[in-house]
């Protein structure tokens, strides 16, 4: 199997996978219209289906000028993406689509007037024929390339820079890369065309420079693709780890909840919006840790930290398995104890991101619901307490 096929069938997965997304954002239409037109100019370049396409029109060379054409396309969709996702505000607008649709209209001249049998322009070695029109044809296609090329790695190299998230700055820096190697590849082009239009180009040398550029773009290729892929993987990645969080929380969220109901929100959004019912269930946690914290002394969260030292729990363990003690013990009491008059334990989820949040409650729910030494310090502690305040005069 050629390399243009494996090529073409890559793009084609990416832009069928993609092509719903033409009716979202700005962005999305762009991306999506880059991966149909380059995988339509990819599919051109299968030697089969350009003769058939040339056959079917009668005119010599007609699928090469279409791949351009479709490349040019990709190409502009792309740079529409970039500027989406990097200058919402938008980048020399007018310019641009001006210069897209000169392009457009010069490629197909230029072409018309080369001479039939001299419209490729490796061919003009083989034929002794220099065509000037073909030069200019293949020559504004690639200048656009360069062009297009310089700004998506310029933009998204910086945007890579100044990233927050792991997933999108590795996206990024994918695309800048992309368009790094698309410049090269470009640059490569445009020194080839010099050389052929001198007529100094031997046979090897074009062999050699199309294996050259050949290697360029399907490395341009594959760098962009999977750049523009992890943004939608990252999405997926996330979903699928809440769907994941879901049932981890639950025995610590059904137990907070049963002591405290008045936390629990009126409306349920349904087992089928994770995000939402995994935001509501945080939330409900977070709201019960606050009414349950009222029940029970800030030293117990000191003497909980004791105990999971001297239960052998590691470092970074210590204080999730500690707030699950010190829960479990206050809605032990809750019931049956008055609120505590004084200091209180302070939540280890204060101040943290929301993933941050979600790992941290995660672990408490684990501790919570599967450690053997919690339930037996909350039992201890909670008879303690009990005791205390039996003993209190009324």
């Amino acid at each position: 199997m050629s390399h243009q096929i494996l090529v073409a069938t890559m793009l084609w997965a990416v832009a069928l996978w993609r092509a719903p997304s033409l009716r979202h954002s700005r962005k999305q239409r762009a991306i999506s219209l880059a991966f149909l037109s380059l995988a339509a100019a990819m599919t051109l370049e299968v030697p089969a289906v350009s003769a058939r396409f040339d056959s079917l029109t009668g005119i010599a060379s007609t699928a090469y000028l279409l791949k351009h054409m479709l490349g040019l396309v990709s190409a502009a969709a792309v740079l529409e993406f970039v500027i989406a996702v990097v200058r919402p505000q938008g980048f020399l607008q007018r310019s641009r689509h001006a210069l897209e649709a000169a392009c457009l209209i010069l490629m197909p001249a230029a072409f018309a007037l080369a001479p039939e049998d001299a419209r490729v322009p490796d061919d003009i070695v083989f034929a002794h024929e220099t065509s000037r029109w073909a030069l200019v044809h293949v020559g504004v296609f690639t200048l656009y390339i360069g062009c297009a090329m310089t700004v998506t790695a310029i933009l998204f190299l910086h945007a890579a820079r100044h990233a927050r998230d792991r997933w999108i700055r590795a996206g990024h820096t994918l695309l800048g890369l992309g368009g790094a190697v698309g410049v090269l590849y470009a640059l490569q082009r445009l020194v080839h065309l010099v050389h052929v239009a001198t007529g100094d180009a031997t046979a090897a040398e074009v062999h050699r420079a199309d294996a050259v550029s050949t290697t360029l773009k399907v490395v341009a290729i594959a760098a962009i693709t999977a750049g523009s892929c992890l943004s939608p993987l990252s999405v997926a990645a996330t979903a699928l780890r809440q769907r994941r969080a879901l049932p981890r929380l639950d025995p610590l969220w059904r137990t907070l909840t049963d002591a405290v109901p008045s936390v629990v929100l009126p409306i349920d959004p349904g087992q089928a919006r994770t995000r939402l019912l995994l935001h509501r269930r945080l939330v409900e946690i977070s709201d019960a840790t606050l009414t349950l914290r009222e029940y029970v002394p800030a030293n117990l969260q000191h003497r909980a930290l004791d105990m999971a030292r001297s239960s052998g729990y590691p470092p970074r363990a210590r204080s999730a398995v500690a707030e699950a003690a010190w829960l479990k013990t206050a809605v032990l009491i809750a019931s049956s104890s008055a609120p505590y008059k004084g200091e209180h334990p302070r939540s280890g989820s204060d101040g943290l991101s929301p993933a941050a949040e979600l790992r941290w409650t995660c672990q408490v729910s684990a501790a919570f619901d599967r450690c053997p030494s919690v339930a037996a310090f909350a039992r201890a502690e909670a008879a303690r307490i009990q005791e205390q305040n039996r003993k209190q005069p009324a």
